[in-house]
């Protein structure tokens, strides 16, 4: 059953950040954010396709012009439908699952990615997370997501902010949905690192691992990436 599944990897961006404009396009270490995520996204194991999702404007198109001159097809739509932006971009290139990646985690967990696609191959399950509850920090946050879950729920999630925010409204009703959360034994020792670029000091500190990842030699691996951001605590 699930070897048949199409599995696609969906790394959602945008341009306007109120908290830190342009992020997507900023410049970490030689490499602007959406890129290394996208760098990392291609670690990930079992997806057939990754696409950056971001939204119809005006604005958006830098997102776009940057997306293809990586090779990566962009899928444009709503900018605060989210849930519907990720539907259609599932009916489009025929996603029967897919990864949910946020455009701001330079550092995503790609191992983490490849695994919880594993377990969602191997069970019958409509979502697969680290949120359920938390189990990892900000910036290695996992979902992969049953395209039919969001089908079965479209005409059902009303409120804005549910629809802007694509997953919530399943941890507040995940009644008669199955869900699978990721344990992790070391979370206590990692909770209150934060590896995602949402402000400010976040572009400093994700600067300060990606140089120091590249003296170390170390760009790909996780450990140190948390390693680095524990590192970083105790120094700032």
């Amino acid at each position: 059953m699930a070897s048949k599944e199409n599995i696609g990897a969906i790394i959602f961006s945008r341009y306007d950040s109120s908290r830190l404009y342009g992020k997507a396009l900023l410049d970490i270490e030689g490499r602007c954010l959406l890129g290394r995520v996208i760098d990392r996204a291609k670690l990930v194991k079992g997806v057939s396709k990754i696409i950056v999702a971001t939204s119809n404007r005006k604005i958006d198109d830098a997102i776009y012009r940057f997306a293809l001159s990586e090779n990566i097809t962009t899928f444009r739509g709503s900018s605060s439908d989210v849930f519907g932006r990720a539907l259609d971009a599932c009916k489009k290139y025929k996603f029967d699952i897919f990864a949910r990646i946020c455009g701001d985690r330079p550092f995503l967990d790609y191992e983490l990615i490849s695994d919880g696609i594993k377990i969602i191959k191997k069970s019958n399950l409509d979502l697969v997370t680290t949120m359920f509850p938390r189990t990892y920090p900000p910036g290695l946050t996992t979902e992969i997501i049953k395209k039919e879950l969001l089908e079965r729920f479209d005409k059902k999630v009303l409120n804005q902010f549910d629809r802007e925010h694509l997953t919530t409204f399943f941890y507040k009703n995940p009644h008669d949905i199955k869900i699978r959360n990721i344990e992790n034994r070391n979370y206590q020792s990692m909770k209150n690192i934060r590896l995602v670029v949402d402000n400010q000091d976040d572009l400093t500190r994700a600067k300060w691992i990606a140089r120091n990842l590249a003296i170390e030699r170390n760009i790909k691996d996780n450990n140190s990436v948390i390693k680095l951001a524990l590192r970083y605590e105790r120094l700032d």
